[in-house]
Formats: structure tokens, C-alpha cells, sequence
């Protein structure tokens, strides 16, 4: 993409936690393309691309993760920042919606090959109906979902000031001293002692972990008869082999999103604890009604201001196992499923690697062995106030993915609503059954937040 960079001998850093558990996928995935995540935003006006490309230029020089590049020494991966370069951003027109959807889609699976300094790929671009739009495939090694957020709001406030001759947005904070601020956390052996002292605790309540497949019991059932096993938990879901996925685009109206929203501000709880709380008692109906669930949440990991005025890779997944009684309410479960989030955020600098080696070698798991029925993130659009126009925020489909079930929930600008991308594995679920892990979930999450002291038994025998 552009001339590799001089190494600096005294600024080579290694990976950090965050990227190490993104380049897990890549080095051991049969398929490349895991590691990197292809978006979109759409404007309802026609920008001037000219000064859209300035802007990128200066983009370039203000968000240092763009310059980011990739070696191996001494058969370690190492990375370093380069210095601003010249890129000129292609332009593409599309006449029909199904045209731009039909060129992201085929985008979207290919490889952004970031050992060989492609680290990632943009496109602007004019829509059917004369909006204009943002096209990116970023390699998971320099960015997340929020670092990349964070690249479009401050490109597009960029370009508003050059657009109007107004002073630019504040910088952006450095992601190389995020980076410098991590390697130290990994060489805090007493910090890191209590880290792995809490997830040890963690992970030993209620005994060895259960899958409650998105999908059923059926893959934990064909498990037990091969092994001759009757009371094996956890089948091999995360087989390589099988790793192609589709996609299923699902949506929340405004109407229950809207009942949704002022229950959290009622009893000051995030959105995510209530879908969480949707979709694991879903589960646990279709999966013997257990009462262990677990999912893996992404946590952006950006606690303070300045971590949240800076792009870069800093999620790490958090394994969230939850135990709720058939007695306890949905208030309760939502509750505690916040609980647990908030304990394992207390604790989101211990590398999710190591937290995951203890999880399987705590109950003698294989490594294509995992207890997590999915992946889940929020990603919440920025207040109206950030941008200088209303944004549609989409994502495009890996085709290949390492979890049975990628989650992934966006405020729908254009309806007020949600909109839900429902990423799973061809090999372990239908798209029926997709279909109706949205529509039960949400049924369930509807019930709970009208009647929050209805019990999970009572939620459960509603499921159909």
C-alpha cells in the first residue's frame, strides 16, 4: 500500500494483549480474513471528495495507528509507527444499492494483509440516491469497532473544518502511548497476580462449563454419543474446519427500542445487559434449561478520555459465564449479568490468551473446545453533537469466522431502532434458527423489562 517504513531501533514494541488475542485468529484460522473488520457510513449529503481526500491526508498525520507496520524479528512479531505518506483515496459510484452492497460484500472477505504493510483498505464513495459514504476494511491488528468509530468521527469533523474554513477538531491521542502504557501492565507481576487470582475464583463457580448452543443441544448430543460420554459439556464448536459463516441482518423497532432504553434509565443499566439477558435465557430454554450460559462480550476497553479520543486496537473479548437460578427474575439476571461485567472490566488488562489457557486447562478442555456460545458487541453510535451529519453505520460479512456466532448491535440512525448482525456458522446453525434466536430473545426481553419481577422459569415456558 505504501513504502515500508525505517525501523526505529529503540521504538520496535511487541504486540500487546489486545492485538495478540486478534492475531490468535489470524495465525491459527484456516482462512486470514478473520482478523479484520470491513464497515461502512453513509451521509444523506453529497460531500466534495477533494476535500475529503485532504482530509484523510491530515487524518493520516493525526491518527497514528494508520501508520502502524509490522515485522518479524527473531521469529516474534514486533510493530512501529512510520512517519505520514501520501495516499490517494479511490472513488467509486454506484447506481443501485444492490451494486454498492454486491462490491462491499465481495471486499469484505478478502485478506487486508498487514505483513506486507496493507493494513487497510478505504474507499469513498456516491450513492444510488446522491449520499455519500466512507468504505474501510481495517486489519483487527491496528483497530477495533470504536477505534474505527472514533477514525470516522474525527475524518468527518476534519473535513466539516476544512469544508467551512473553521479551526480542526482537537487531535487525537496517540495509540503508541496506549501501547507503552500496556507493556508495562504486562510487566506488573503483582497486578497481574490478582488478575489471574479473580479469574481462577471466576471460572470455579459451578464446576465445569456448559455449551448452550444459539443453535441447540443437537451439536452437544452428537458429541456425547461419539465420545460415549452422557454428561460431556462441551462439544467441539470451534472446529477450524468448519469455520464458513452468513450473515442475517435482524432489526428492533423504535417502538421497543424505546421501551427498552427507559428501563435501563430507570434502573441505570446498559443496553447490553438487556440483550445479554434476551439471549441467554434463550438459550438456557432450548439447551435443557441449564442454568449456566456463556458468551464472550467485547469490551472496548476505553475507560478514560483520552483512551476514548484515541483509535487503535485495545478490545480484548471477556469470557462471560453466568449462573441464574430458574427462580431468579429478569431484573435479577440483568442485574447480575451487569455485575459480572463490571468485575471482569475491573480486570480487562489481564490478556483474554491467558484467561482463556486457564479456562480450558482449568476443566481439561481441547483447544477447538469452547463453552462460549457466541461472540456479542455493542457498538453505540456517537451523540448527535460529535458528528456534523447523521451517520448509517453497516458491517459486511467475513465469511469465515472463528466462533459459532458473531453478535454485533448498532443504533439504525435511519429508523431510530436497532439493527443486529447476526454473523454464524453455516456448519452449526440454520438461518430459521438465527431467526428465531432474534425473535424469541427479543420476545423474552419485551416480557422482562414490562414485568421485571417475572421469573426466568416463567420466561423460558413462554419460548416456542
Amino acid at each position: 500500500m505504501f513504502k515500508k517504513a525505517d525501523i526505529p531501533g529503540d521504538k520496535l514494541y511487541p504486540v500487546i494483549p489486545s492485538q495478540n488475542a486478534m492475531y490468535l485468529m489470524y495465525k491459527f484460522g484456516l482462512h486470514k480474513q478473520q482478523a479484520q473488520i470491513p464497515t461502512s457510513i453513509t451521509v444523506n449529503e453529497k460531500l466534495d471528495f477533494g476535500i475529503l481526500q485532504r482530509a484523510f491526508l491530515i487524518e493520516i498525520e493525526r491518527n497514528d495507528c494508520l501508520r502502524l507496520h509490522f515485522i518479524k524479528k527473531d521469529g516474534e512479531l514486533r510493530q512501529y509507527f512510520g512517519g505520514a505518506y501520501s495516499k490517494t483515496v479511490p472513488v467509486k459510484y454506484f447506481f443501485s444499492v444492490e451494486d454498492q452492497e454486491s462490491f462491499f460484500s465481495a471486499d469484505a472477505p478478502k485478506t487486508v494483509k498487514f505483513m506486507k504493510d496493507e493494513t487497510f483498505r478505504i474507499y469513498f464513495f456516491r450513492t444510488a440516491h446522491e449520499g455519500s459514504g466512507i468504505y474501510t476494511n481495517f486489519s483487527h491488528m491496528i483497530t477495533d469497532a470504536m477505534g474505527i468509530m472514533i477514525f470516522y468521527i474525527d475524518l468527518l469533523n476534519v473535513y466539516n473544518a476544512l469544508l467551512n474554513d473553521t479551526p480542526l477538531p482537537p487531535p487525537l491521542h496517540k495509540y503508541e502511548e496506549y501501547i507503552i502504557k500496556e507493556i508495562e501492565n504486562a510487566e506488573n507481576e503483582a497486578k497481574n497476580a490478582k488478575h489471574e487470582a479473580f479469574y481462577r475464583e471466576y471460572f470455579s463457580e459451578g464446576g465445569a462449563p456448559f455449551y448452550a448452543g444459539v443453535h441447540g443441544s443437537g451439536l452437544l448430543e452428537e458429541f456425547r454419543r461419539k465420545k460415549k460420554d452422557p454428561d460431556a459439556r462441551v462439544p467441539m464448536a470451534y472446529n477450524p474446519l468448519f469455520d464458513k459463516c452468513d450473515m442475517e441482518v435482524l432489526s428492533v423497532s423504535s417502538e421497543d427500542v424505546r421501551k427498552i432504553y427507559d428501563y435501563c434509565e430507570k434502573v441505570q443499566i446498559s443496553p447490553e445487559s438487556v440483550f445479554q439477558a434476551g439471549y441467554r435465557t434463550y438459550c438456557s430454554a432450548i439447551n435443557f434449561r441449564t442454568e449456566d450460559v456463556c458468551m464472550m462480550a467485547v469490551c472496548s476497553n476505553r475507560k478514560t478520555f483520552k483512551e476514548k479520543s484515541m483509535s487503535g486496537c485495545m478490545a480484548q473479548p471477556l469470557i462471560l459465564r453466568s449462573i441464574i437460578s430458574e427462580d431468579a427474575s429478569f431484573d435479577d439476571a440483568v442485574h447480575k449479568l451487569a455485575d459480572i461485567r463490571t468485575s471482569l472490566y475491573r480486570h480487562s488488562t489481564y490478556p483474554y490468551t491467558k484467561a482463556r489457557d486457564m479456562f480450558l486447562d482449568m476443566f481439561s478442555l481441547g483447544p477447538i473446545q469452547g463453552a462460549n456460545n457466541m461472540m456479542f458487541s455493542w457498538i453505540p453510535l456517537p451523540p448527535d453533537e460529535y458528528l456534523p451529519f447523521k451517520i448509517d453505520f453497516r458491517t459486511y460479512n467475513l465469511e469465515r469466522y472463528f466462533t459459532p456466532l458473531y453478535t454485533i448491535i448498532v443504533p439504525d440512525s435511519k429508523t431510530d431502532g436497532i439493527r443486529i448482525y447476526y454473523m454464524y456458522r453455516t456448519k452449526l446453525s440454520t438461518r430459521e434458527q438465527i431467526e428465531r434466536l432474534h425473535t424469541q430473545s427479543l420476545k423474552i426481553i419485551m416480557q422482562g423489562i414490562k414485568n421485571p419481577d417475572k421469573k426466568i422459569s416463567e420466561l423460558m415456558d413462554n419460548v416456542n
